[in-house]
């Protein structure tokens, strides 16, 4: 799950609707996508489950374990799950929950509208490492330049903890981290400043990189997700000391989005790099606590010189590094 936060108008209900007919709006619409996940997500685990019990009854037994190897199978399941808390979230959902105090219109009020560069440089330096990927065979690519941790300390290659976190699995992979890091990458910016948004990305993907190698010294990842993880701990701690600012349901949301990362964390164990997740989270978390001020009074998107250099320098060493990946994925370097 991801959060939207825009803007308000001093009405806050669109169009002048009463607050009876804002309210009716929103648990159809939740509900409406609440039905969708429950669809899908439904048929997905029932093709899955029916599959193997044909195999049962041509006399094959049923090895169940091979489902939670299965991406789709996982995506399904939380599918449901996701759709069936949605309309009970819709059927308990009230105008206090939903309804932005005045603080918190005025809050976002004071916002200018921002368009998150940042976060598009981020997901165009990961996309352009995937194109590379496409045309060099992922499987090579990963051995050129993914998080090979045998190679990290036992031959030096330092600069793969880096460039790991610009390399991906395959399409989904690249897909829903895409998605995410637009997600919470954007909204970081439009609540905070972009040089954090660089800061924290490129903190979480070495610190996910090394907690996963402390842990997991023989194995190989890749993807930007321990980065994403960073974004998420940062606003988690955003979400806590600003929640007089912000919508009702902002940390509620946040919370929400953690719990549902740490359970598919658990279920796909075999296919989730679950230290690297728990890494960068801790990464973000750690920085948003020291760097979010506590103070209502205090702007958190005003940095310092210093803070918008490193910003700058992050984002400058995250764009190197997706070149440099390329160039070891395209044999040039």
């Amino acid at each position: 799950m991801s959060y939207e936060f825009q803007p308000r108008d001093e009405d806050p209900q669109p169009n002048h609707q009463a607050p009876e007919e804002y309210l009716a709006a929103q648990k159809s619409s939740i509900r409406k996508k609440s039905w969708w996940a429950v669809g899908i997500g439904g048929f997905v685990v029932i093709a899955h489950i029916g599959w193997l019990l044909f195999f049962a009854v041509l006399g094959v037994r049923p090895d169940f374990s091979v489902l939670f190897r299965s991406i789709f199978f996982i995506l399904g399941l939380f599918g449901l799950i996701a759709g069936i808390y949605g309309l009970y979230y819709a059927r308990t959902l009230t105008l206090k929950s939903i309804l932005p105090s005045e603080a918190a219109i005025e809050f976002a009020r004071r916002s200018e509208a921002s368009t998150p560069y940042f976060t598009m440089i981020l997901i165009g330096s990961i996309l352009a490492v995937f194109v590379a990927q496409m045309s060099a065979g992922l499987e090579l690519s990963i051995e050129a330049a993914g998080f090979v941790k045998p190679k990290f300390i036992g031959e030096g290659q330092y600069w793969r903890v880096l460039t790991g976190g610009a390399l991906h699995g395959g399409l989904l992979h690249i897909y829903f981290n895409s998605q995410a890091l637009y997600g919470f990458g954007s909204l970081m910016e439009f609540l905070s400043n972009r040089a954090h948004v660089a800061i924290v990305f490129l903190l979480a993907v070495v610190c996910g990189g090394l907690l996963s190698f402390v842990f997991m010294p023989g194995g190989t990842s890749v993807g930007a997700s321990g980065g994403i993880m960073g974004l998420i701990g940062y606003m988690a701690v955003y979400a806590y000391r600003r929640k007089e600012q912000l919508p009702p349901d902002f940390l509620k949301t946040m919370l929400i989005n953690v719990g549902f990362i740490a359970a598919f964390g658990i279920i796909a164990y075999q296919l989730v790099d679950n230290f690297a997740h728990i890494g960068g989270f801790l990464a973000g978390f750690i920085y948003g606590f020291f760097q979010i001020p506590k103070s209502l009074a205090a702007d958190p998107r005003r940095t310092g010189k210093i803070t918008e250099t490193l910003g700058i320098v992050a984002i400058a060493i995250y764009i190197a590094e997706a070149v440099f990946a390329i160039f070891r994925i395209t044999g040039s370097a």
